[in-house]
């Protein structure tokens, strides 16, 4: 590829970056509305402008090099760059229009104390023309999406706070062990269970959680791990793994009698759920009128005096 990108670059690597999150190229006809040899006629266009091979496609199924790798996620941030460009440029003339993404960890829907979708509410009355993307991850993975602009912000318990980036307190996160129906501690009473019982069960343990477990009120042994909460309830629905949930997240399985609590009052543990962006960063009027509808809908945050400032 020349020095300079052309447009037929940028769309190229556009339609790329589609196939690559849609998982290959007949996926992505739905999306593109292309037809299966165009997308192909497209790519092999964009391989020759970059003179790499970036995916092996065929009867083996899709899937990228380690340069189409790199091209993906350096096209990524080229993307969110551009977002922010239109986004500060629209401003300038009194108005708000481009992109804005954002992540959350999954499962969290269903917690009270998680606000996001009054803020959405607020933020696209101010904000209509914005085109809001929702993105949902692990911890680790927002962080890095955030590191390089791939997304603007993201929310989430954040365990380990890397340098680069800064954070902001909004709301607490109730997490209760559980085990599921079938499991041996299942159908034993608080009263005869001792926290030694527990930690010899097969515990499913997060993967973004390594080097925090020291801060869990008991000491077990992974036996498995998972960084989405909806793998976790799976693998304590089989009744052979005890896990963490949110308890919002796990009450309707608990009133259901699919799962049961372990030990609530001595085990259970609160997480504190943060919002992050990258420190330093220029911020656009856009992402300046999320991040304050995101802060008045969590206002307890605020008053609780726990909040660090995100520069918004």
């Amino acid at each position: 590829m020349r020095p300079q990108l052309a447009d037929i670059d940028l769309k190229l690597l556009r339609v790329f970056c589609t196939i690559v999150e849609a998982g290959g190229f007949t996926p992505a006809q739905t999306r593109l509305n292309l037809s299966q040899s165009r997308i192909s006629s497209l790519v092999t266009d964009l391989e020759a402008r970059l003179g790499m091979r970036l995916c092996q496609r065929g009867r083996v199924g899709f899937r990228l090099t380690d340069k189409g790798r790199i091209v993906y996620e350096a096209a990524q941030r080229l993307f969110a760059r551009l977002s922010d460009f239109n986004a500060e440029v629209g401003s300038l003339r009194g108005a708000m229009w481009g992109e804005l993404n954002i992540g959350i960890v999954d499962s969290t829907s269903t917690n009270p104390d998680c606000r996001l979708v009054e803020a959405i509410r607020v933020f696209k009355e101010l904000a209509p023309d914005v085109t809001l993307r929702l993105q949902i991850a692990g911890p680790h993975d927002l962080e890095r999406a955030v590191l390089d602009g791939r997304l603007q912000a993201a929310i989430g318990a954040f365990h380990h706070h890397v340098a680069g980036l800064s954070y902001a307190l909004l709301f607490q996160e109730h997490q209760t062990l559980y085990c599921g129906r079938g499991h041996p501690l299942f159908g034993r009473s608080d009263r005869g269970l001792t926290v030694a019982d527990i930690e010899t069960a097969a515990f499913a343990d997060r993967g973004y959680m390594e080097g925090a477990r020291r801060r869990l009120p008991f000491a077990p042994k992974a036996a498995t791990t998972t960084d989405y909460m909806e793998a976790l309830a799976m693998l304590v629905l089989s009744g052979h793994y005890v896990a963490y949930l949110p308890a919002h997240y796990a009450a309707a399985w608990v009133a259901k009698g699919e799962m049961r609590p372990l030990l609530a009052n001595k085990l259970s543990f609160n997480s504190a759920f943060e919002v992050v962006k990258r420190r330093g960063a220029m911020t656009t009027a856009v992402l300046h009128t999320f991040l304050e509808a995101l802060e008045a809908a969590h206002p307890r945050a605020t008053r609780s005096g726990r909040r660090s400032t995100v520069e918004a």
